[in-house]
């Protein structure tokens, strides 16, 4: 979803109590998609080959006789087992969805998200080092923001929206987007503007520059 406020309506990010400062325009906001995530993020085919190779073990190791009804007892209790927590990667996935939501504006990065406690963290473009697109098969895909040195947001308070294992150095990653060409595209427009516009300050430029290059020239995915 993208949309952009008219001139002098006060404009809302979703799940965000309060407007937008007054100049600010709001460019795109939307939610990740929960298959992506549960493919992309929790690994849900990878788990699924995992468990058929543990029952495919239990099957020819065990010492009921196959067919027999202690056999199949004990086949379908490890079954089941493998079941619930197949659907319990669903359900996070779901749950994750559901309570996260992006948005870009002409000045930062808004990120709403928290299965538990919801909280809005903001990445202003003048402490935005690069952008990088990573692309999936099944046509969606993620962006990873790399802030400038000096510049922390906590690892736990960003998961699962930050790059795996990047735990001393935090990286948000806007997960689980259905098309994240046009995104990344935004968001590279918005930063170029915004470094134009604000070229007098020599920090905040050449990373923002910086920035909505990365954002469109980068096509190989970004693993997280």
């Amino acid at each position: 979803m993208s949309q952009a406020n008219e001139v002098g309506t006060p404009a809302y990010i979703r799940g965000v109590p309060h407007p937008l400062p007054a100049g600010e325009r709001l460019l795109w906001e939307g939610a990740p998609s929960a298959r992506a995530v549960a493919t992309h993020v929790f690994h849900w085919r990878l788990m699924a080959l995992y468990f058929a190779v543990i029952l495919g073990w239990w099957a020819v190791s065990t010492t009921a006789a196959f067919g027999s009804r202690e056999f199949a007892v004990g086949f379908a209790i490890a079954a089941g087992l493998c079941s619930i927590v197949m659907v319990l990667v669903f359900v996070l996935a779901h749950l994750v969805c559901s309570t996260t939501w992006y948005a870009i504006t002409d000045k930062r990065v808004v990120m709403r998200i928290g299965m538990v406690f919801t909280m809005s963290i903001n990445i202003p473009f003048a402490i935005l080092s690069s952008v990088d697109i990573g692309s999936f098969k099944d046509g969606t895909g993620q962006l990873l923001l790399t802030l400038v040195p000096g510049q922390r947001i906590a690892y736990i308070a960003l998961w699962p929206h930050c790059r795996v294992f990047s735990i001393n150095h935090p990286q948000p990653v806007l997960r689980g987007l259905v098309t994240p060409g046009p995104v990344a595209e935004i968001l590279a427009s918005a930063v170029n503007q915004y470094a134009t516009v604000n070229a007098e300050n020599v920090t905040s430029a050449p990373a923002a520059r910086e920035a909505g290059v990365d954002a469109l020239m980068l096509t190989q995915p970004v693993r997280t």
